[in-house]
């Protein structure tokens, strides 16, 4: 059994504890973003307490590292969906479509998983062939064409059939987003 495994010990072991794991969170993270690592660690702690060794602060500093790691990584993949999505509302404000439709599709494309955009993206906007596209995400060109046909449901579904309607164009030669 933990030194901390009882309410009043990990509370203890909190006190003495949580200035220096906020220190460490507060060093590598803004102060919006620290006191929830900090939250994290121990909550972490709490349903680890009875693997708490008896010198708790090194576990406590790995616990932050590790959740800091998340977060970063967390924030890295909104950061760049949020990229990519405003270069995809970017070439949807120039389509002729309707903007009720070019909305729907920016909407709808954004609920679509990271690998059913990528999957859409190279065939519908870099122009590759489906077999081109295989090569790039490594996969067979059946395989790969299965992918594209369950992004292309997915997306259908997510406009609700409006999407047979929308059709994406290639960027012109030397456009950029």
């Amino acid at each position: 059994m933990s030194t901390y495994s009882t309410e009043p010990a990990f509370g203890a072991m909190f006190e003495a504890t949580s200035a220096r794991v906020y220190a460490y969170a507060r060093r590598h993270a803004d102060a919006d973003t620290a006191p929830d690592v900090v939250a994290e660690v121990y909550l972490i702690a709490w349903k680890r307490r009875d693997k708490v060794p008896d010198e708790p602060v090194p576990w406590l500093i790995v616990t932050a590292r590790n959740v800091l790691h998340r977060h970063w990584r967390t924030r890295s993949r909104q950061q760049r969906l949020a990229t990519e999505l405003a270069g995809i509302e970017a070439l949807a404000t120039a389509s002729s479509a309707d903007g009720d439709d070019r909305q729907a599709l920016v909407t709808a494309f954004s609920r679509l998983s990271e690998a059913d955009r990528e999957t859409l993206l190279l065939v519908g906007w870099d122009g590759l062939t489906p077999q081109q596209a295989a090569g790039v995400v490594g996969c067979s060109p059946n395989t790969f064409a299965a992918r594209l046909s369950r992004a292309r449901r997915r997306l259908t579904d997510q406009t609700e059939g409006r999407a047979t309607t929308l059709r994406a164009a290639p960027l012109p030669q030397g456009d950029s987003l």
